[in-house]
């Protein structure tokens, strides 16, 4: 499972554009046929309609209806703008209809990627209209917005998004929008991506050469005698996601030895390759300065992310630091250091990870992990980890893949593996479920091929 490359729409119109003056038609029919092929597999009956819009979403609608006609489906047509596409014309009996009625599926091709705010009048109608219909969409949702998944008013909500070229953020961001999203390849060329739905491009399994050391250790300061649990589930985590040593220093040994006696209690700051702090400590830890003037990547969480909102002299040690820093806020810690909620989830922690010179992974159902200039996006597939401890194993996982490679793609393939654990374990679930299930993930991917060792650079 590799990091998969997210674009913008001007840059899939950019990709497709010479395609486009090539092919012409031809380029629309391609992707109508993979919107019928997709179409057909979630038709229950023989009535189609086609929600359509005057642009290049509203004639891949109307040919991959067309395909379907061949098939022995009835069509019909709500035209929501003042022209109709040409490729009404491949539709051989088209009933043209002026509500949305009982079809037995919706293919939506009402506006596409380039559209922007809420949908209105007719469009806004038959969106309304197709609530609790199975609906395919093309390219995107009509309604939601394609770079940031929001829909602001009426929008479609499909049981499957068919794609091209290559994946959108709102796809992630998205997700409740956009169904099941299938991406067909239609000949299209892509560069550089705006960003990746994060997969795990590799992991520390340890060759024949390595030991104890040699993939990163990783020191945890975590825990107080009111919250012993955040100590022993960042343990928990961390032994399981990598063979190499865990090192704990704070007031919990006792608790983490009994549950976790592979973890080595006490040390000194040099005697591990990279820190994690914050859970569970408290807001008043004199610990987290003498960490982030150390000269070690730092994972800082919970606790010690709320005592940093709350000291600028802290937070301007913090953004002067050369090593590699991660912040891991849920909303509420992010608002704190960033003076408000998230509005724009993408935009605003590349904001925060500008000013504190950190990759923020800002944690929820889409979490998005950002360095100021690169972005990952990972959806958690569903809700079930949202529970108490959840957000203590994922900064386990996090620093042991941080302690092996300090960089922002570990980051991203930490929270991924996180969030596979936690959907292998069903629901519902405890934190120490998601940190018990991470070894069998881990198996799977090196089963699979997906992980792979490197030496560490």
């Amino acid at each position: 499972m590799r990091h998969t490359p997210l674009f913008t729409p001007e840059q899939i119109r950019e990709a497709e554009a010479p395609l486009l003056a090539e092919l012409g038609e031809g380029l629309m029919r391609r992707a109508a046929f993979a919107v019928a092929v997709e179409t057909a597999k979630i038709l229950n009956g023989r009535k189609v309609l086609v929600l359509a819009g005057s642009g290049n979403n509203g004639g891949d609608a109307l040919y991959a209806a067309a395909e379907l006609e061949k098939r022995g489906a009835t069509i019909e047509v709500w035209q929501l703008a003042d022209r109709i596409p040409p490729a009404i014309n491949a539709i051989k009996y088209p009933r043209m209809v002026t509500s949305v009625g009982n079809p037995d599926v919706i293919i939506d091709g009402i506006v596409g990627i380039g559209a922007r705010g809420p949908l209105r009048g007719a469009a806004e109608d038959a969106a309304n209209q197709s609530d609790g219909f199975p609906v395919v969409a093309v390219d995107i949702p009509s309604g939601v917005d394609p770079m940031t998944g929001v829909a602001e008013g009426a929008s479609i909500s499909a049981q499957v998004t068919v794609t091209f070229g290559g994946l959108k953020p709102a796809h992630i961001l998205g997700w409740e929008h956009c169904g099941r999203v299938v991406l067909k390849d239609i000949g299209i060329t892509m560069g550089e991506p705006w960003g990746y739905s994060a997969g795990i491009e590799k992991w520390p399994i340890p060759g024949p050469r390595d030991h104890k050391y040699t993939l990163g250790v990783l020191g945890i300061h975590a825990g107080s005698e009111q919250y012993p649990g955040a100590a022993v589930l960042c343990a928990q985590a961390a032994v399981r996601a990598s063979s190499s040593m865990v090192r704990y220093v704070g007031p919990c040994g006792a608790q983490v030895l009994a549950t976790q006696p592979e973890v080595v209690v006490g040390g000194e700051l040099a005697d591990a390759t990279a820190w994690l702090t914050g859970p569970g400590v408290g807001t008043q830890d004199p610990m987290l300065a003498e960490l982030i003037n150390c000269n070690k990547p730092l994972v800082i969480d919970a606790d010690a992310l709320t005592q940093l909102a709350a000291s600028p002299d802290v937070q301007k040690q913090l953004s002067g630091r050369a090593a590699f820093t991660v912040l891991t806020p849920h909303d509420g810690e992010f608002a704190r250091l960033y003076g408000k909620k998230p509005e724009d989830r993408v935009t605003d922690a590349q904001k925060l990870a500008r000013k504190h010179n950190a990759v923020v992974v800002l944690k929820g159902r889409v979490t998005v992990i950002t360095d100021g200039e690169e972005i990952y996006l990972v959806e958690a597939g569903s809700s079930w980890a949202a529970t108490p401890g959840s957000g203590d194993v994922l900064a386990g996982i996090i620093g042991k893949a941080v302690a092996w490679e300090a960089s922002i793609s570990m980051v991203a393939s930490a929270v991924r593996l996180h969030a596979l654990a936690a959907g292998s374990t069903g629901g519902p679930m405890l934190a120490g479920d998601i940190a018990r299930a991470i070894p069998g993930v881990v198996t799977t991917m090196v089963n699979h091929g997906f992980a792979h060792h490197t030496h560490r650079p």
